[in-house]
């Protein structure tokens, strides 16, 4: 016998509806609709502009730029003198003294003394020799700080370095400072 075929129900078609004007016809390019997703929102773009001062005024070329005043700092000056007088008396070598007013309220001292030493003994020598010399006279360093080839001594308007030859040349201040006038040391 041969067996009967079950009859499915036929699907029901969906009523065809008007094409009305507000409906665009859907494109390749534009895909297909769904209709679970709602509708993308453009893109805006958000421009933020920073808050900067205005551009100064370009100064005419015949006008310089006004003359920095530098205020005298003759205590400091003094000190200053002292010590490159002490370690010249200790046998440095290259002593120099480095007017750094100028830029006093970047850097925090109004001179720099360096100095060139043989030795790490020569170098414990002058710095000791420092502290003798201006020690009677009320000076004393706000902080010494030895290293293996420097000492740098700290007396607020006044930093001294002391250096082997080596390690002079590997920091070479004198180039760091070479816009700052040198002190003669007289």
């Amino acid at each position: 016998m041969a067996a009967k075929k079950k009859k499915t129900p036929a699907k029901k078609a969906a009523p065809k509806r008007a094409a009305t004007s507000a409906k665009k016809p859907l494109t390749k390019a534009s895909g297909t609709k769904k209709a679970s997703r709602p509708a993308a929102k453009p893109n805006k773009r958000v421009v933020r502009t920073s808050k900067r001062p205005p551009a100064r005024p370009k100064r005419p070329a015949g006008r310089k730029k006004p003359a920095v005043t530098v205020p005298e700092a003759p205590k400091a000056l003094a000190l200053a003198r002292d010590i490159a007088k002490v370690a010249l008396e200790k046998k440095a070598l290259d002593v120099l003294i480095i007017d750094t007013r100028a830029r006093a309220s970047a850097v925090g001292y109004d001179y720099v003394v360096l100095a060139t030493g043989e030795s790490d003994r020569q170098l414990g020598a002058i710095a000791d020799a420092l502290d003798e010399a201006l020690k009677p006279r009320g000076h004393r360093p706000s902080s010494v700080e030895p290293a293996p080839d420097w000492v740098l001594v700290n007396y607020d308007d006044v930093v001294v370095h002391l250096f082997t030859p080596d390690k002079r040349g590997v920091y070479d201040l004198e180039g760091l400072w070479s816009d700052a006038p040198r002190v003669p040391l007289a």
